[in-house]
């Protein structure tokens, strides 16, 4: 992904998009991912038309300010845009995530827990990551 995204924590309690985002928030980027450049109005109708129309709009808008949307006006309406898609975004987080833990201050800490929790997952994950490591020594 060539643009950072501005995502500043992970929570790691949370489910989904809730790590990164608050919960409004991660409701209304996944209908605008699935929406493909809707309205305010039409995030509201996609997540049930409960929603305060402002409340939305402004929450929207610091997304907008955030760098996490893009907006355009369309007629009278603004549409809105992720700047990423779902996946970039995601990809995004975690290359910020494992770049901070594979630090200085971390890194072998790090590298032991992660061999293992994967080993404590499924022990075939260290063969699956032993057989990535010489890939990438093979393909430089």
């Amino acid at each position: 992904m060539t643009q950072e995204l501005p995502i500043q924590s992970f929570k790691l309690d949370e489910k989904g998009l809730t790590h990164i985002f608050g919960e409004l928030e991660a409701k209304l980027m996944e209908a605008v991912w699935a929406l493909d450049q809707p309205t305010v109005q039409d995030v509201i109708d996609h997540l049930g038309g409960k929603l305060n129309y402002k409340t939305t709009m402004t929450v929207m808008n610091r997304l907008v300010d955030k760098g996490i949307l893009s907006r355009r006006k369309v007629g009278r309406a603004f549409v809105y845009a992720g700047t990423a898609s779902r996946e970039e975004l995601l990809a995004s987080v975690f290359d910020k995530m494992v770049r901070g833990m594979f630090g200085e201050d971390f890194r072998q800490i790090a590298l032991a827990q992660m061999i293992e929790t994967a080993e404590a997952i499924d022990e075939q994950l260290l063969d699956d990551i032993s057989d990535l490591i010489e890939q990438r020594k093979k393909n430089g």
